[in-house]
């Protein structure tokens, strides 16, 4: 299972991007609402089959359980409290905004669902992180709008358009 960000977790997050951060979680509301969160997505979604499948078929190849079984993946904590910006990832750091942790744990589940298709290779410009909610049972948190690029390009360093990791916004 991924794990969290915590003080003293000895995990450094990528250093802040635009006006994303990669901080340990230390607000206990907010860490135990994405416990709670990941609890549901290991007892409900990690062993759905048509989940699993959705994820095998990205880039990365690997199921939906084969990339929650990633210890190398880490949650952190993103302050920033601006409607529509529920996470960010680089590599295998996700950042989850306090917006997400404000919206309640089934918005972190359905970030951290989509925010993991990244880990897994989903493409920052296209639609098949947020598509991917349709087969872990959070077709209700779907949203046809939403692709995997930050829209607030402003957030983002001129240089991110061309590295080989871009910053991958799922949900904003």
């Amino acid at each position: 299972m991924p794990r969290i960000n915590v003080p003293g977790a000895g995990h450094a997050g990528p250093p802040a991007i635009g006006r994303f951060q990669w901080l340990p979680f230390t607000d206990p509301v907010h860490q135990g609402r994405l416990e709670h969160a990941m609890a549901i997505i290991d007892a409900r979604i990690k062993g759905y089959a048509p989940c699993n499948a959705s994820f095998a078929a990205l880039p990365g190849g690997r199921s939906f359980a084969q990339v929650w079984a990633d210890q190398n993946i880490w949650i952190s904590y993103d302050p920033r409290d601006a409607f529509g910006k529920f996470a960010g990832t680089v590599g295998n750091d996700v950042a989850v905004t306090q917006y997400a942790c404000r919206m309640g744990v089934w918005t972190i589940v359905a970030t951290l669902i989509h925010e993991l298709a990244h880990v897994n290779g989903a493409d920052a410009l296209g639609h098949a992180a947020e598509q991917t909610l349709t087969s872990c049972l959070m077709q209700p948190h779907h949203d046809p709008a939403i692709n995997g690029m930050l829209r607030d390009r402003r957030a983002m360093p001129p240089a991110m358009a061309v590295t080989p990791r871009p910053l991958r916004t799922g949900r904003a």
